[in-house]
């Protein structure tokens, strides 16, 4: 449980970076026709594995638990102990899969197709945490004259109840040397994995060494790469769609305007500028 935790913290810290921004930053025209390359850094705090905690105040709307959950830390402490025997039960098992090792599977899918992004990847890394300080802002003041800096902090969770797997992905972009990004945006995946009891939901994610749960893991990248691409692009809104997504254990229904669909899954942005990548056919 302790690592569980202090791994838990870092990922806060690390959200901090976005933490007082609105979540949706479009690119604008200028800074996209100015980006040549772009350095890719996908930062997946693997022991992060937690369950939705939706904090007092925060919309399911707005990405549920991406940062207020992880960052209140009222609702950590409360939380804690209620939660560590179930957290080591559920998590445990989990953790045996390693998130960064399908992250990078799906972004070598990626890099491998022709445009299949819409930016040029000069280089691309999945990383365990955040670089460190200096670190990181040497390397904002180095797209001065070199690539852009693209940074995906990903957080994933089970919902409780266990009936869908969510994925909560912040991406901030850097360009000309400006320490503030160019682009932000917050991006929501999240598919069913079926009800039961928690061990045969378990067993169902795990058998044939994980196969279901690492599918899970490659293809919640695969679509948040997807949907932040078209973003990138500068997809336009249509139509008004809703869709049935799983807020702590309960299925809500959400809506906002769709900008891709797929045979069964639906991608919209709501109010606050959120993107969804969701089952169009869950409960």
């Amino acid at each position: 449980m302790l690592r569980f935790l202090l791994a838990l913290a870092a990922l806060s810290a690390a959200l901090l970076l976005g933490a007082c921004a609105p979540f949706h930053r479009p690119l604008a025209a200028a800074d996209r026709a100015g980006v040549r390359e772009v350095d890719v850094r996908v930062v997946v705090a693997q022991e992060s594995f937690m369950f939705s905690a939706q904090a007092p105040g925060v919309s399911a709307a707005t990405g549920g638990g991406l940062i207020g959950a992880l960052i209140d830390s009222s609702v950590q402490q409360s939380r804690q102990k209620e939660m560590s025997a179930e957290v080591g039960a559920i998590v445990g098992p989990l953790l045996d899969y390693d998130y960064r090792v399908e992250a990078g599977l799906a972004f070598g899918e990626l890099l491998n197709a022709p445009n299949a992004f819409a930016l040029k990847v000069a280089s691309s890394q999945v990383l365990a945490g955040m670089p460190p300080k200096a670190e990181h802002e040497a390397r904002i003041a180095a797209t001065k004259t070199g690539p852009a800096y693209l940074v995906l902090l990903l957080q994933y969770a089970l919902e409780p109840g266990l009936g869908a797997f969510t994925t909560r992905t912040t991406a901030l972009l850097w360009q000309a040397g400006n320490s503030e990004p160019s682009y932000r945006s917050a991006i929501i995946f999240q598919t069913p994995i079926g009800g039961g009891t928690r061990a045969t939901v378990l067993r169902r994610l795990t058998a044939n060494d994980g196969r279901v749960i690492k599918a899970v893991m490659r293809d919640s990248v695969r679509q948040t790469l997807r949907v932040l691409g078209m973003d990138l692009a500068g997809a336009r809104s249509g139509a008004v769609r809703t869709a049935r997504f799983n807020v702590n254990g309960a299925w809500v229904t959400l809506a906002g305007h769709s900008f891709d669909e797929q045979p069964g899954r639906v991608v919209f942005r709501d109010q606050d500028g959120a993107m969804y990548s969701v089952r169009s056919t869950a409960p």
